[in-house]
């Protein structure tokens, strides 16, 4: 008599990394950068690259034990052979001001970068995580080589 009382819907399906994906393709779309030859070949997951000013940003949506995180990175300069100590003094107090970002060194490299689950994550705060990122990259590449020396990230 009464349909639908006691029955019980399926829960939603959890969006795919190919959801996430086509998610930050749009948004590469809306921000001037073509998807397709922004893609890096991956064995897993997915991954783009492109210009932002003079700094490369990185995408990345991957699965780790399990888990789907979304990375964006930016490889802003590489380490000076001198002035280390006041460097690395600089991006520890840089890194207390940015929001929503970080700076880490890895391989002798000089990374602005976001990390986060997939989970909760829409295109929102996807589009949000990426102009961030890039903002910071491409203000702060060129000010800490002029203020620090090292070179800019790919430059020889």
């Amino acid at each position: 008599m009464f349909r639908g009382r006691n029955t019980k819907q399926p829960p939603p399906s959890a969006p795919t990394l190919e959801t996430y994906a086509g998610t930050v393709e749009q948004i590469l779309t809306v921000i001037n950068v073509d998807p397709v030859q922004a893609r890096m070949k991956l064995e897993t997951g997915f991954g783009w690259t492109f210009q932002r000013g003079s700094a490369v940003i990185e995408i990345y949506v991957s699965q780790q034990n399990g888990a789907g995180y979304f990375q964006v990175l930016s490889p802003i300069m590489h380490l000076p052979i001198n002035a280390l100590l006041p460097l690395y003094r600089r991006l520890l107090e840089l890194n207390l001001q940015l929001t929503n970002a970080a700076i880490g060194v890895y391989l002798d490299v000089v990374y602005v970068f976001n990390e986060r689950p997939l989970d909760g994550m829409d295109g929102n705060e996807a589009n949000s995580i990426i102009n961030l990122v890039a903002a910071y990259a491409d203000d702060l590449d060129d000010k800490l080589v002029a203020e620090f020396g090292g070179r800019l990230y790919g430059k020889v």
